[in-house]
């Protein structure tokens, strides 16, 4: 069997705008070329926000898609604050609403996807009761977004930090648009490791984001690989499961202003993710278990 024969494709990576807050969409869709990115996450705060001068809901849709279609990048997703736990009806209408004008943007952008929050179980709410009133308002989305096949995906934060959680909520779902965005570094702040997330959840992760830090070290983010959060081990476990899909790497300097400047941070993560993703391999070509492989050279 030759070598090659042993190659498995790398998944497509992609950035998020938070990590640039003061590029335009030029220059965002630049940066992913020339850093080697397949695509680019766009996060929006909607129609008159002025935290990202990226932000779609500034600019014509179409052109924004236009300019990623000359430039041969993708768009991976459109990262949004929609959270659907309301119980005021009032307060959940509203967000409903927003959450579907989102698919709206998305698909006028050619976007697949969007991201969303289940967020928050009440103190002194039973979980089931929560769970319904949350897996309602999903699926409502989710028919609402079968015209466009804008996928739905819940990122793991607030009462659905762990996978255990995330199950629940899309089992109560059950709509082939509404998957999982499972955010790694997050996951490690509540102490789950990736062998849990992804063994629980499996094939319902349909967006992977990464980045690193010291877990309860108060120290920030750090580059891929030099913080505690086990991104490397999250990146095998997906691979190992069949996981072909966009792996995003976040770079919060949006909100934390003193992090590295994204010239930077954005190719020196992306170097890293495809180190990782290579096949390691003995003398002979024959493929090496982690364990035996960190010894030993990395063949591309």
């Amino acid at each position: 069997m030759s070598e090659a024969s042993h190659e498995r494709p790398m998944n497509p990576l992609s950035f998020s705008t938070v990590a640039c807050p003061g590029w335009s969409i030029e220059r965002v869709i630049a940066a992913a070329g020339e850093y080697g990115y397949q695509g680019v996450e766009l996060r929006t705060f909607g129609a008159g926000s002025t935290q990202l001068a990226s932000d779609p809901a500034l600019s014509d849709p179409d052109k924004i898609r236009h300019q990623f279609e000359r430039a041969g990048v993708k768009m991976s997703c459109l990262a949004t604050s929609a959270a659907l736990h309301y119980r005021s009806r009032k307060e959940a209408a509203a967000a409903l609403s927003s959450a579907k004008s989102f698919v709206e943007m998305a698909a006028a952008l050619g976007c697949p996807r969007i991201r969303t929050f289940g967020y928050m179980i009440y103190p002194g709410e039973m979980p089931p009761a929560a769970l319904r009133r949350i897996a309602g308002r999903y699926l409502e989305l989710a028919e609402y977004a079968e015209e466009s096949g804008v996928e739905i995906v819940i990122e793991n934060a607030g009462s659905f930090a762990r996978s255990r959680e995330l199950w629940n909520l899309t089992n109560y779902v059950d709509h082939p648009l509404v998957g999982v965005c499972w955010n790694v570094a997050y996951a490690a702040t509540v102490g789950e490791r990736p062998g849990l997330s992804v063994t629980t959840l499996n094939s319902r992760i349909r967006y992977a984001k990464v980045k690193d830090t010291e877990v309860g070290q108060g120290t920030g983010y750090c580059a891929l690989g030099e913080g505690t959060v086990e991104v490397e081990r999250f990146v095998e476990l997906m691979r190992g499961i069949g996981y072909e899909g966009w792996i995003c790497f976040e770079w919060d300097k949006l909100w934390l202003p003193a992090l590295a400047e994204p010239e930077e941070t954005l190719p020196r993560a992306r170097q890293t993710l495809h180190e990782w993703m290579r096949l390691k391999v003995d003398k002979k070509g024959k493929p090496l278990a982690k364990r035996e492989a960190a010894v030993l050279e990395v063949r591309s």
